[in-house]
């Protein structure tokens, strides 16, 4: 007898007379066993001739258990040998599985069951709809890559790819090949999971669990996008004005550095026949890079695999053309699993990211329909043409682990976003940090109310969108990880909120628990009022990230006049409840704190708070799990309450001193400029060196041999810059430098001046003058 086991689950094997027997999986959290019934088979292969053979009846030849692995070899039938191994996954309470097998026959594998289980005796079990139609892929190919729960156990394949569903009574894994294979090959793995009680609720959160701990590390992440700001019509000049002008509102309020700063569509020449600058970017990107580490933060950039959406079909024939890829007529655009077409794009992909620093790609569009060309270099056929959807998933797979370990081999993050025509499988996060919705347009107002504001109508636009994907599709994917294009508040997108407004829509948006934050805004439809709504709301959701990254959508749809909201709690017993009231009419309700709304079972005593609540005073009344709140919401009206034993929302709202040092440099080697307790400013072998709170900072440029104007402004948010000669050189930040700082410091360099102030950047350098002349720039490497 062989004993497979994790920390919550247990199995048991028997080789007899050449027979395997798998026994029950053993849930020893939840005290259930499950029992597979007799039409299990632990594999099945299925040939395009119609053939097919089982586990059921198949010899084992061989059998083994070692290095924490137990493995059986079948014997040989119909060409093909298969090896069969279990283990426990890295998270010490999954079981995991793998199908390999060597092929000598000439049979070509339409697909194989990597899992066939019979749910005769379960209780309770889930899957998700494979008949829903939306606005981008089918019902089958969007529902691709998905769990499905039986009694206290979770299934599903680590490839994003394959059919997991319930059907007439079997628990299946289906995953298509369409091709004959020389020599050995490795089936994707295969995955159980436990969890304490059969409660959805339950199954789900110990699927998210372990979703946490294979996906790629994701974390919270604001950045600037250019799409709804300019949309095409981004150009070199443009694009740089922005990024002062969005770090100038954002720092001047104490808004810490953002993750990065990225040029969306606008930038490719589609007119060359493969990816290319166009003659708006003379210099392609190297100065905007240049200016985003100037102002200490990182690049990204948007690419759309199928050739972007303007004419997608032209660039694809072009791209023919010259032999660089290959046309997809199915869909009108690239071939995106043309073995041509990957390799070029990604030789595009990595070489740009090593030339511009890129930390965050945004592939945009995969694809919309899968092709069919027999004369491409991927299968064509199967159901639902699964042979070309294997074959392309298979190949950015590995273009998005060759991005990682470039990255990794500089030691550099990434964040890689998957947006348009993707199946939203939890599975992709093994590689990629976020999904979009998938079932949206980028901005929309709903009309279930006649009169009602465009904030209001965005609003329940957006969140109809997650009620569709969430509870009618039933999709299984943490909140944190969607990506819903939020917060849109740019010239192009045709918006206009009051302040009050405004403020409305932000701190709902945060509540929803997206990791990442896209800020689509155009500065010049901000004002005082909306930055500091903004830097407020993001210091609000930088403090409770470890809460609302949990969040769970509750409640009817929204375009139907339903009450909604976004529920997040960690273990802790801190919590956030986001509610809305999307219709024109006065609601009552009542909330039971318990799992079903995400409470943990030991919450007890916690205080309610304050964040976004309009028609209530702060009550700072006492809850506990099970606990009954009885609300009204006026129409159209959000309520933000927090939950914990203290308050957190704000926790960190020290006054931080701001400051500018100007004084002029005369060329000498080695000088200490001036110093105090706080400030250090010297000059080292021609480098301006800045020490402020902890906070270290060094020029980029080196200033000795001549005469310099030098200014160091201390930002609101403790962020250093350095300017040299009225242009920005260096930028630097550490959350952990002092707040308060004495900037009583004397010098003896030319015009030493000290201002009680931040000075804004277009009170220093004139970016007229900087920008001028971008057309005669060269390229610099």
């Amino acid at each position: 007898m062989f004993r497979l086991e994790s920390k919550i689950l247990q199995r048991e094997f028997v080789v007899h007379e050449g027979t395997l027997y798998a026994s029950q999986i053993r849930n020893v959290l939840s005290g259930q066993d499950f029992v597979p019934d007799g039409n299990s088979v632990e594999f099945l292969f299925h040939f395009t001739d119609g053939s097919e053979f089982s586990s059921k009846g198949l010899k084992v030849a061989d059998s083994k258990q070692e290095n924490g692995k137990l493995s059986f070899k079948f014997e040989e039938t119909q060409g093909i040998t298969v090896t069969m191994t279990f283990w426990p996954g890295d998270d010490g309470s999954t079981l995991k599985k793998q199908i390999s097998f060597v092929q000598t026959g000439d049979k070509t594998i339409d697909y194989i069951l990597l899992e066939h289980i019979g749910i005769t005796n379960s209780k309770a079990h889930f899957s998700v709809p494979t008949d829903i139609k939306g606005p981008e892929l089918n019902g089958y190919l969007s529902a691709l890559g998905q769990p499905f729960y039986i009694d206290t156990l979770f299934f599903g394949c680590e490839f994003p790819g394959t059919q997991n569903i319930i059907l007439y009574g079997i628990g299946q894994v289906k995953y298509y090949i369409g091709k004959k294979i020389n020599g050995e090959y490795k089936c994707p793995v295969t995955v159980v999971g436990g969890a304490k009680s059969d409660l959805l609720v339950d199954v789900q959160k110990a699927f998210y669990d372990y979703i946490e701990s294979i996906a790629a590390p994701t974390t919270l992440r604001l950045q600037y996008n250019s799409w709804y700001d300019f949309m095409k019509d981004i150009t070199a000049d443009n694009i740089e004005k922005s990024f002062y002008e969005i770090e100038k509102g954002l720092s001047s309020n104490g808004v810490a550095p953002l993750d990065a700063y990225v040029v969306d569509d606008g930038w490719v020449d589609y007119k060359s026949g493969f990816w290319s600058f166009n003659k708006k970017f003379p210099n392609q990107l190297y100065d905007i890079t240049q200016l985003t580490a100037n102002l200490g933060t990182k690049f990204g950039l948007w690419l759309g695999p199928r050739g972007g959406y303007g004419r997608p079909d032209l660039f694809a024939k072009k791209m023919e053309k010259r032999g660089l890829g290959a046309y997809n007529a199915e869909a009108k655009d690239i071939c995106v699993a043309d073995k041509t077409y990957i390799k070029n794009v990604t030789d595009f992909i990595l070489k740009s990211t090593q030339e511009f620093d890129i930390d965050y790609w945004k592939f945009d569009g995969f694809c919309l329909s899968p092709c069919k060309n027999p004369n491409h270099s991927h299968p064509v056929g199967g159901e639902y043409d699964m042979y070309f959807v294997s074959e392309m998933w298979h190949c950015w797979i590995e273009v998005f682990k060759k991005i990682r370990e470039l990255r990794k081999k500089h030691g550099k993050g990434l964040w890689i976003n998957m947006t348009c025509y993707v199946n939203p499988s939890p599975w992709w996060l093994q590689y990629v940090n976020s999904i979009w919705l998938q079932n949206s347009a980028d901005i929309g107002f709903a009309d279930n109310i006649e009169q009602q504001a465009q904030v209001d109508k965005e609003i329940t636009f957006r969140d109809a969108r997650y009620f569709n994907l969430l509870n009618t599709r039933a999709i299984q994917m943490p909140l944190k990880h969607i990506y819903n294009h939020e917060p849109i508040y740019g010239s192009y997108a045709k918006v206009s909120y009051t302040d009050e407004e405004f403020e409305k829509y932000i701190y709902f948006d945060v509540a929803r628990g997206q990791a990442l934050n896209e800020l689509h805004l155009s500065y010049n439809m901000m004002n005082k009022s909306k930055w500091r709504t903004l830097a407020k709301a993001i210091e609000w959701q930088k403090n409770n990230y470890d809460i609302l990254q949990n969040a769970m959508f509750i409640g009817g749809n929204p375009e139907g006049n339903n009450i909604y909201g976004y529920f997040s709690w960690n273990d802790n017993g801190d919590g956030i409840i986001a509610l809305r009231n999307p219709t024109d009419e006065k609601t009552s309700l009542t909330l039971t704190l318990n799992k079903l709304m995400g409470c943990p079972e030991s919450l007890k005593d916690v205080k309610r708070y304050n964040v976004y609540n309009q028609s209530n005073k702060e009550s700072f009344d006492s809850f506990s799990y099970g606990d009954k709140i009885d609300l009204a919401l006026q129409p159209f009206e959000i309520k933000i309450f927090q939950f914990g034993s203290e308050d957190k929302r704000y926790p960190n709202r020290e006054a931080v001193t701001d400051f500018t040092v100007s004084f002029n440099y005369k060329g000498e080697e080695n000088i200490e400029i001036a110093h105090n307790d706080d400030i250090d400013i010297s000059i080292v072998k021609g480098y301006v060196n800045i020490k402020c709170g902890r906070c270290h900072l060094r020029s980029n440029s080196i200033v000795s041999g001549g005469a310099h104007k030098i200014t160091v402004v201390r930002e609101k948010s403790k962020a250093l810059k350095l300017y040299i000669d009225r242009k920005l050189d260096a930028s630097g930040y550490d959350s952990r430098a002092k707040a308060k700082i004495n900037t009583v410091i004397d010098s003896d360099a030319e015009d030493f001046n000290v201002i009680e102030k931040a000075t804004p950047y277009d009170e220093i350098i004139t970016l007229k003058n900087i920008l001028a002349g971008v057309g005669k720039r060269k390229l610099f490497k």
